[in-house]
């Protein structure tokens, strides 16, 4: 009811009162009358019964027929009278008059109702009225005599009974009519309360709903608007309050018009000022926006500009150092080269903010592979920290997803910023990369990581964090100038992170470290080419010693990802002594993993322990080094692997691979490189090339390294120049520089496809340095194949060669082979040894079979290592050509020079193998196995040992004794 208006409300409070009252009155009059009726015909029905029973008495009881027919006809006529029934004392019917019983009136109802008494039984149509009929006391003593059944009568019990049946049909009638009367009188009622309230209504409304329609047209603005509705005096007093107020608004409106007249004159006036402000701005904006335009212009042309000479000043520094030369000199070349590389790093800092500043930053969307990234990264930046001795660790969980989508090349430049910062800023300890998942989305296929960038150096405090990843920002002025740089790689990596959807921050405390931290937010890469599964390993026991406790962390969890139970070890003591339990158990390792910092590089201890594996226990060991200085040290020399750290999956598993199983996985494809199509082949075997540069020392430079490789090369200073020696003989690659006077690279490229036909196509590769466009899409559909950055390197242009044309280089040693007959020169692995097994050499042993003359046993050994360098092949041959005669000659001679010589496993496998020949047992394979490796391990004993002096001292020792 509170939404209701007034109207109904007022209508409501009217009527409900009324309309209640006329209904309650009109039923109960109605219902008065009604029953007044019905009363009516029971009061009639009973009175006329009486009374003819009483008339009857006489004919009932003499059975007068004709006396009750005139007495029934008589009260026939009577109004409402319908039948009349007369039955005797036995309740049968005597006489009926007038139309048949209504069903259940009559004997039925006599039978039924077996009283005495006056009754009624009601039907549908009509009422009967039974009445019992008595003699009169007075007329018993008379008329004994003259019954005709000669029966007495008894004044307790009646001669018969009467039925008048009354007739419903007027009675009906009478109450329709007193219905009828009584609606339309309850109708005439709520009609006349209707109108009384809609007029008391219209009354009380009209006057409110003219007032708010005066008010509708004041609102609109019509403030002439005035009102008078008459209703009475509260009513005037709205209305004059109504009145006044639109007179006050229409003084408000006067002077607010005139205030806007004013206003609008200023504004037009202040409009005039802001249109040639408006002129004024866009002349400036084009001004601004050519100024852009020439920065960017002057930017690719710089970077192409200071790349040229930076090209000629990094090659040629390449080429010197590759030759002799005294060390100051080349000291002097390696500090030009390495500030040539920090300028070219400043230079590619300042292009990259230009290009994110000048908004043409556009990513790519590739599948790309994070653990690679996060590898080459590592690889690339280990040199760096090992020749700080920090310990540099990736360390990324199983959940994280590797097949993301995005741009591989700016996340490796973040992830590079952040490292080489860590890196730069620590002394000593370590850097460790984690990589974990943050968030992931099943549904739409995205996941978020977060990678963090953990150091052990100097770390910042609060007022330094805040501008950190400001431009041209550093910690402070000091730090700027003790590690130098441009302060953009943190303000670089912000906005590609930012741009990548992803935050970016620090979490630093001065004195105790840095851990920055990025998160990457990606899709799942549903092309990804499906991982093989790394279950060859499955199983293997691996004893490991680590000193670096970061890095033994990450090997075991790769370790132990493939399946390999791993003992971890403390000192070379007890992992020689764990190995040798181990054997004497029948259950040796399949390889010892050693982990060296840079100072046990060539340690006695060290190299000690890797030669009792690899020669007493014949237990294969991979040596995990440091990058700097590390392959031709004494260890190094003796361990049968050796990986630089930190250690990457691919590699660490390949060559387990091969320590363990004598599997070479060597000849794959690296992880992460591109599957080009195959390279036309080349006639005659070298490719001829075409170099074009307009720079003199450039094209120096790139002719210098063609020719280092030995393929037939020609330079041209112009593109006029290339396209005639182009039409004057064929090329099958062709290095073309695009900022050239006259006919530029592109023109020229465009000239030269017009000279390819359908059955081939000319490599071409853009070599330039422009920052700003986006040159790789652009020069593929300029008709380029490729695109190489300058400076470019020795290494970049042999790989190019190689790609393009199959032609494999060497670095000019002579030795160029194409690449189909590249092979792995690695020679054979053999598998360690899980039991213990006998000593490989005796010296002792060796002079007592020679009667104690030293100089017959030192003979007789080395006429069994002769023997040895012929018997290994010859042995191997034998076996594939299934020659078991020759085979059982070649071991016979075999075991009889090993019983001259103290050399116990090889006689004891010579005489198994021989055995097993003669008898031809079916281990004879395995056998034959056991003695090749025996052999092999008693060549590497004696090339890895100065086993002479051993046999000439043995006279001293034993003089000494």
């Amino acid at each position: 009811m509170r939404r209701w208006g007034i109207r109904k409300k007022v209508l409501v409070v009217t009527l409900v009162p009324t309309l209640l009252t006329t209904l309650l009155l009109g039923i109960f009059f109605t219902y008065s009358w009604v029953r007044n009726i019905e009363q009516l015909l029971v009061d009639r029905g009973d009175s006329l019964s009486r009374q003819l029973a009483a008339g009857s008495e006489y004919g009932m009881f003499t059975a007068n027929r004709s006396l009750l027919s005139s007495l029934s006809n008589a009260l026939l006529e009577e109004q409402d009278v319908r039948s009349i029934t007369f039955y005797d004392s036995s309740r049968n019917r005597l006489l009926h008059t007038g139309p048949t019983l209504e069903s259940g009136l009559g004997a039925a109802a006599l039978r039924i109702h077996k009283t005495t008494f006056d009754h009624r039984q009601n039907n549908q149509a009509s009422t009967a009225f039974v009445t019992p009929v008595y003699l009169q006391d007075l007329m018993i003593d008379n008329l004994l005599e003259l019954r005709p059944d000669g029966l007495g009568g008894s004044s307790g019990e009646p001669i018969g009974w009467v039925s008048v049946e009354m007739s419903h049909i007027r009675t009906e009638k009478e109450t329709y009519k007193a219905l009828l009367i009584s609606l339309l009188v309850i109708l005439a009622g709520v009609i006349l309360s209707l109108l009384i309230a809609v007029r008391l209504s219209r009354s009380f409304t009209d006057p409110v709903f003219e007032l708010n329609a005066a008010v509708a047209r004041l609102k609109e603005g019509k403030l002439d608007t005035r009102v008078y509705t008459g209703a009475g005096p509260e009513f005037e007093q709205l209305e004059s309050g109504l009145n006044a107020m639109a007179e006050e608004l229409s003084k408000a409106q006067a002077e607010m018009q005139q205030n806007i007249d004013q206003a609008t004159e200023d504004l037009r006036e202040t409009l005039e000022t802001i249109e040639i402000q408006n002129i004024e701005l866009d002349f400036a904006r084009k001004e601004a926006l050519e100024a852009s335009r020439i920065k960017s212009e002057f930017l690719a042309n710089m970077s192409h500009e200071i790349r040229t000479p930076l090209n000629g000043i990094i090659g040629f520094t390449e080429l010197l150092l590759k030759g002799p030369m005294p060390r100051q000199q080349r000291d002097h070349l390696n500090t030009i080269r390495k500030s040539s590389e920090i300028l070219l790093t400043i230079i590619n800092d300042i292009l990259d903010f230009s290009k994110i500043e000048a908004g043409k930053l556009i990513l790519d969307r590739v599948p790309f592979q994070l653990r690679d990234i996060i590898e080459d990264v590592m690889v690339m930046l280990a040199p760096a920290a090992h020749a700080k001795n920090l310990d540099l660790v990736p360390l990324i969980y199983n959940d994280v997803p590797d097949n993301l989508m995005g741009d591989p090349l700016r996340v490796k430049q973040v992830i590079t910023n952040l490292v080489n910062n860590a890196i730069k800023f620590t002394q000593t300890g370590e850097v460790v990369l984690r990589a974990s998942l943050e968030e992931e989305d099943v549904e739409n296929h995205r996941v978020t990581l977060r990678l963090s960038i953990t150091d052990s150096g100097v770390g910042l405090s609060r007022a330094q964090q805040q501008s950190l990843f400001n431009a041209f920002n550093q910690a402070d002025a000091s730090t700027a100038r003790q590690y130098g740089g441009t302060g953009l790689g943190l303000a670089i990596s912000k906005r590609l992170v930012e741009e990548m959807g992803g935050k970016i921050g620090l979490e630093s405390e001065l004195g105790k470290g840095s851990t920055f931290w990025f998160t990457l937010s990606s899709e799942l890469s549903a092309s990804g080419e499906a991982m093989p599964p790394r279950d060859a390993l499955q199983g293997e026991r691996v004893i490991y010693l680590e000193h670096q406790k970061t890095t033994g962390l990450a090997v075991e969890h790769l370790l132990r990802d493939w399946g390999m139970t791993v003992d971890r070890v403390a000192t070379p003591a007890a992992m020689q002594e764990q190995v040798e339990e181990a054997q004497k158990s029948q259950a040796g390792y399949a390889v010892a993993i050693v982990g060296i910092t840079r100072h046990l590089l060539r340690s006695s201890q060290y190299c000690g322990l890797i030669r009792n594996l690899e020669l007493d226990r014949d237990c294969r060991t991979l040596l995990l080094t440091p990058t700097l200085d590390t392959h031709d040290t004494p260890v190094s020399e003796l361990a049968s692997g050796h990986l630089t750290k930190p250690v990457s999956r691919d590699p660490l598993y390949d060559e387990l691979l091969l320590l363990v199983h004598g599997i070479n996985a060597g000849q794959q494809r690296l992880p992460g490189k591109p599957a080009y199509p195959a390279p036309q082949p080349v006639a005659g075997g070298v490719p001829r090339i075409l170099a074009v540069d307009d720079n003199e020392a450039n094209l120096k430079l790139v002719m210098t390294l063609l020719q280092d490789c030995q393929v037939e090369a020609e330079g041209a200073a112009s593109g006029f120049e290339a396209l005639s020696k182009a039409r004057q003989q064929r090329f099958d690659l062709v290095f073309m520089d695009l900022q050239m006077p006259g006919m530029d690279g592109v023109e020229t490229t465009e000239r030269l496809r017009g000279l390819d036909d359908s059955s081939r196509r000319t490599p071409i590769i853009a070599l330039t340095a422009h920052a700003l466009s986006d040159e790789q899409d652009r020069l593929l559909q300029q008709g380029f194949s490729g695109y190489l950055a300058k400076p470019i390197s020795s290494s970049q242009l042999r790989e190019t060669i190689e790609e393009y044309t199959g032609y494999a280089c060497h670095g000019g040693n002579g030795n160029q082979l194409p690449v189909a007959e590249i092979r792995d020169t690695r020679r054979r692995i053999r598998p360690s040894t899980r039991q213990q097994q006998r000593e490989c050499v005796s010296v002792d042993e060796s002079i007592e079979l020679a009667a104690g003359k030293e100089d017959l046993a030192e003979e007789l050994f080395s006429m069994l290592l002769e023997q040895l360098h012929t018997d290994l092949p010859e042995i191997r041959a034998r076996w594939q050509q299934n020659d078991l005669d020759g085979l059982l000659d070649i071991v016979h001679k075999l075991h009889g020079a090993t019983r001259y010589c103290g050399v116990p496993e090889l006689r004891e496998a010579a005489n198994r193998l021989e055995t097993a020949l003669k008898r031809a047992t079916p281990d004879r394979e395995y056998l034959k196995d056991q003695l090749l490796g025996a052999m092999e391990r008693l060549q590497a004993w004696s090339e890895q040992t100065d086993w002479q002096p051993m046999f000439r001292g043995h006279r001293h020792r034993v003089s000494a004794d």
